[in-house]
């Protein structure tokens, strides 16, 4: 457990930190373009612990300018200048003194101050560097801080430049991050790795499912899923993910059984010819629950049919200790329970799992089958969005990796999947959807993320696996910090870009700085609020010992 916890620090810095980083220079970039002041760019958060100053800024000094702080001796000292602008719109010092704490919050503001490090004395100017590029003690990503960005009034600033820069420069960030799937996972189907290929098979169809209906057998091979190949599983629930409640259409072999075989031989046999069926894979997948009758067969389902399905399920899944049992589906004998390993006594509540481990709570599969073969570890039988059951045949291990021409057309559908992945995981949690492809924690926070990342570090793969593994994560991570950014949420770019449509439907007209200032603030509580929550809800998943994997 430590050492996950300390590689899930270091890797979570290292994956999420980059990333950061990378949006908010998207942010510069497209600032100083624009001719927008920009005063610091911060790698990591507060507290500061150094930085290095650049930039030549020129402020004309004169005989009304007061210093205090020893003119002769000013080169090299970190400076606030507050300034006024003379008859031609020059920069002109009023006052020089040593910059003190407050001055960077009303220079970004947009008052009348210069901060930073004097460059030279030369004459009748001073010229300072007043870029400060910041290393903070919180390695936590970065920030850009530029001058008056909700004030039109300050010169130079964010507030007074035509809205389309304005929209450009916030949705720079958000732009970058979303650019960089597009880079990354190609690279990452170059880099050789491991990948586990084989005939993707239906084992099982569920009676009423789409692939019941489409005409899918047992035995049909999967050749391909709307024109891509399928060469194992998880390609196949990728494929069928990304399509949910749209037309899609399966290219199939059809298996015919081969009754002579034996075990270790193919129990299909296949004739070449490619077949197409056309299914639409379902959003709220239906949960069947088992019973002994079945009464209705759209909800319900007998058990022994189920089992053909899942051989875990049952009637029943508890067993209450007692003296004489008179329903051996839900209750067993002070005396047999004496017997089990753990042993329960008098009174005890047995859940079934596979395998019992602490002694008057659990029963494991194989002996509650033997007290009663109706009981399992579930009563119900969840089906998939195309209602079949698959297992790969002829399955071997390919160590390959894509040429450039290969890679980037995979890898930028790849990040298109992510995309449409991310929103339909988004749809499945609004409406309560049962695919079984979106189980796990709908929402995950940074202590999450630090915890998933930690448990990649520590996984028993190679050092290829593992950078692979991170490289993707960090592709599906920047997707997700692009579209969240871009939402109009106050406090975030597509907040702050909102209120620019806003001043465009308004023609031109702006809610005052103080009335954004107040949403953003509110909306940035609410976040910090939310993130706390995610957070609980990921500290006790740890504590609870819950796995990603």
């Amino acid at each position: 457990m430590p050492e996950t916890v300390f590689f899930g620090v270091v890797t979570f810095l290292l994956v999420l930190g980059p990333l950061v980083i990378l949006h908010e220079l998207g942010h510069l970039y497209t600032a100083r373009r624009f001719g927008v002041k920009t005063l610091e760019f911060g790698f990591g958060y507060p507290p500061r612990a150094g930085g290095i100053w650049s930039g030549k800024t020129p402020v004309i000094i004169d005989d009304e300018t007061g210093y205090e702080i020893d003119k002769e001796s000013l080169v090299g000292k970190t400076v606030t200048i507050r300034t006024m602008r003379d008859d031609q719109g020059k920069t002109v010092a009023v006052s020089v003194r040593p910059r003190a704490k407050g001055d960077d919050a009303e220079a970004s503001e947009g008052g009348q101050i210069v901060t930073g490090k004097v460059k030279s004395v030369d004459g009748n100017q001073i010229v300072v560097a007043d870029m400060l590029w910041s290393f903070n003690w919180l390695p936590l990503g970065g920030f850009v801080r530029m001058v008056g960005e909700e004030s039109s009034s300050a010169v130079n600033s964010l507030g007074s430049k035509p809205r389309w820069q304005r929209i450009v420069v916030m949705a720079a960030g958000a732009f970058v991050n979303a650019v960089i799937p597009f880079i990354l996972l190609p690279l990452v189907l170059m880099i050789p790795s491991e990948k586990p290929v084989g005939d993707v098979t239906i084992q099982t169809v569920f009676p009423g499912s789409p692939a019941d209906l489409a005409g899918i057998q047992p035995g049909d091979k999967i050749v391909k899923v709307d024109g891509r190949r399928i060469e194992n599983i998880s390609e196949l629930q990728q494929a069928v993910t990304v399509k949910l409640g749209a037309e899609s259409t399966w290219e199939l072999q059809s298996g015919v059984p081969n009754i002579f075989a034996r075990p270790a031989e193919p129990q299909y046999q296949y004739t070449g010819d490619v077949e197409k069926a056309t299914l639409i894979p379902r959003w709220k997948p239906p949960s069947r629950q088992i019973v002994a009758v079945v009464e209705d067969p759209t909800t319900e389902m007998a058990l022994s049919r189920a089992r053909v399905f899942d051989v875990a399920v049952g009637l029943n899944t508890i067993l209450t200790v007692v003296d004489e049992p008179t329903d051996t589906l839900y209750e067993i004998s002070n005396e047999a329970a004496a017997k089990l390993d753990p042993p329960a006594s008098m009174g005890d509540i047995l859940r079934v799992v596979v395998t019992a481990e602490e002694a008057g709570k659990q029963i494991s599969l194989a002996d509650a089958r033997l007290h009663d073969n109706g009981l399992g570890i579930k009563t119900t039988v969840q089906e998939g969005a195309t209602g079949v059951q698959i297992s790969t045949e002829n399955s071997e291990i390919v160590n390959e990796g894509l040429s450039p021409l290969e890679a980037f057309p995979l890898g930028w559908r790849h990040a298109l999947d992510t995309l449409v992945l991310t929103r339909n995981a988004l749809t499945t949690t609004i409406i309560g959807s049962s695919n079984p492809q979106f189980e796990g924690p709908s929402t995950v926070g940074p202590i999450g993320i630090g915890q998933l990342t930690g448990e990649i570090a520590v996984a028993d793969a190679g050092l290829g696996a593992k950078i692979i593994t991170f490289a993707t994560l960090a592709a599906t991570l920047s997707l997700s910090l692009a579209i969240l950014n871009i939402l109009p949420i106050p406090a975030l770019d597509g907040g702050r870009i909102f209120f620019v449509f806003v001043e465009i439907v308004r023609r031109g007209k702006r809610i005052s700085p103080e009335r954004e200032g107040l949403v953003h603030l509110v909306g940035f509580a609410l976040l910090i609020g939310l993130i706390a929550v995610i957070s609980v809800q990921d500290v006790t998943r740890i504590i609870k010992g819950e796995s990603f994997f």
